[in-house]
């Protein structure tokens, strides 16, 4: 027998590698990223209802922050209270005194407020003032509500709806809008 030509090792090596790099698999190609789906609007969210009851003992919680201004009006001589950075008012005007606070709430919505003091509970319908964001509520100077916020220990309760309740002092600055208003 004859004995096979021998190859040399160099050749054998170049077969070698082109025979490996035959076994790899041929690359794919990128498929085009799909088409973003349309944007859509998300609608405007709605408000939260927020707690509008005081749970706990209100009579020896903590007081809202801020303290009670009087201010009184050039000549329309307008007698009002401000507390804390106008969150709530107390304002006469002709014979009438209105309650205001601070607030947004949903459109449409039924809104009260909710007066607690040391002499009991009221609920009062309330209207809201676009302009001024502010919820309010108007009544005689002769109701005895005032006598009732007066005279109530140390503070008292301001609960409207879709707002965070207000824990505030009875002060003589209330006292004098609301005297001022009966004079």
């Amino acid at each position: 027998m004859r004995n096979p030509p021998s190859v040399p090792p160099r050749i054998t090596l170049v077969i070698a590698l082109g025979l490996l790099g035959s076994c790899v698999a041929p690359q794919a190609t990128p498929q085009p990223a799909p088409a973003p789906a349309p944007a859509t609007v998300a609608p405007a969210p709605t408000p939260r209802p927020v707690s509008d009851r005081y749970a706990g003992d209100w009579s020896t919680a903590d007081l809202s922050p801020g303290e009670w201004a009087r201010q009184t009006a050039g000549r329309t001589g307008e007698s009002r209270a401000i507390f804390g950075d106008g969150a709530l008012s107390i304002a006469c005007s002709a014979g009438q005194i209105r309650l205001s606070r601070q607030g947004i709430i949903p459109a449409d919505a039924a809104i009260q407020f909710r007066m607690r003091s040391s002499f009991g509970e009221r609920a009062l319908p309330a209207r809201y003032d676009m302009t001024s964001r502010s919820l309010y509520l108007t009544l005689p100077a002769s109701d005895a509500l005032w006598d009732q916020i007066i005279y109530s220990r140390g503070r008292f309760l301001v609960e409207a709806s879709f707002q965070l309740p207000l824990l505030v002092p009875t002060r003589p600055e209330v006292a004098r809008v609301i005297e001022d208003c009966r004079s």
